[in-house]
């Protein structure tokens, strides 16, 4: 195999995490945040159909396959109106053996009510 090729990976994590999220800046187009969030990350590995390995993903959390996680992050939302987009940057962590560090970035859309 060359070490350029791409290939499709069968490990499917599933992320159930949840916690508040502080914000800065509640008037005007911007708000900086910071976020901590707490909760289970399991692994499978599957060479079923996304649908169905998910099925199977979520029953290995009562098999005792879940770890505990932990999600500290931060970032900037910019509105214009209720429509705006979002980055955020965090550190997510599970526990295996030790912590298990993954450095995460998103950017998407967002609508504010």
């Amino acid at each position: 195999m060359r070490h350029d090729e791409l290939f499709r990976t069968r490990t499917r994590p599933i992320h159930g995490l949840f916690g508040p999220k502080f914000q800065v800046g509640t008037d005007g187009p911007f708000r900086a945040f910071i976020t901590t969030k707490v909760g289970l990350v399991t692994f499978s590995h599957s060479t079923a159909s996304p649908t169905s390995g998910f099925v199977s993903g979520v029953s290995d959390i009562g098999n005792g396959g879940a770890r505990f996680a932990l999600y500290p992050g931060g970032g900037i939302e910019a509105f214009a109106g209720p429509i705006g987009i979002r980055l955020e940057v965090g550190d997510d962590i599970y526990f295996l053996g030790g912590a298990r560090n993954n450095l995460k970035a998103n950017i998407g859309p967002v609508i504010r009510f």
